[in-house]
């Protein structure tokens, strides 16, 4: 009988605890899922027509980039802000990293409101207006940027085609680095 009411007592006891971790956010089986296994960047978009933007990345310290390290994704055309997430394997470490904002010729304009960068739960992000701050301006686009807003816009020169790809300097490199350690 006293061996019945001690595990009633303690399977009470869990249930209350388990409830309370819960209420609180704090479910450890969850926050494990959380960290990627990965290295990922996410944008965080307003793209007026559907496109494709590219991720190329690098691994020896280098801005070589090939279309063999390059990851795409499909990008809807709306005028609501929109997540695009690159995912690379688990044995890619890049160390430099291209964004190519789309290659449908017709595209107006593109808008980017923040970009984050995450690996294993490190994460490091900035907002578009901070953009030219980790990547090399690219004289070929004209950009506008909107501090109150946060928002840097590429604009496509309506009589000459342009892709829209910016290259990283070395304020990029630095914070990749620290997501590493």
């Amino acid at each position: 009988m006293k061996n019945t009411i001690k595990s009633l007592l303690i399977l009470i006891l869990i249930t209350f605890t388990a409830c309370k971790n819960k209420e609180n956010g704090e479910d450890p089986k969850l926050e494990e899922k959380q960290k990627n296994e990965f290295f990922s960047v996410e944008l965080d978009v307003v793209n007026t027509l559907e496109d494709n933007y590219a991720l190329y990345y690098t691994e020896d310290n280098s801005i070589n980039f090939v279309s063999d390290n390059a990851l795409w994704s499909g990008v809807k055309g709306q005028p609501q802000s929109q997540k695009v997430v690159f995912k690379l394997s688990e044995e890619i470490v890049p160390t430099d990293i291209r964004l190519d904002f789309g290659i449908v010729k017709s595209q107006k304009e593109v808008i980017l409101e923040n970009v984050k960068m995450d690996y294993y739960g490190k994460s490091f992000q900035f907002k578009g207006s901070d953009f030219l701050t980790f990547y090399r301006p690219n004289d070929s686009i004209k950009t506008e940027i909107d501090q109150a807003k946060g928002t840097i816009k590429f604009l496509q020169n309506p009589k000459r085609y342009n892709p829209i790809f910016f290259y990283p300097n070395e304020r990029l490199l630095e914070e990749i680095k620290k997501i590493y350690k």
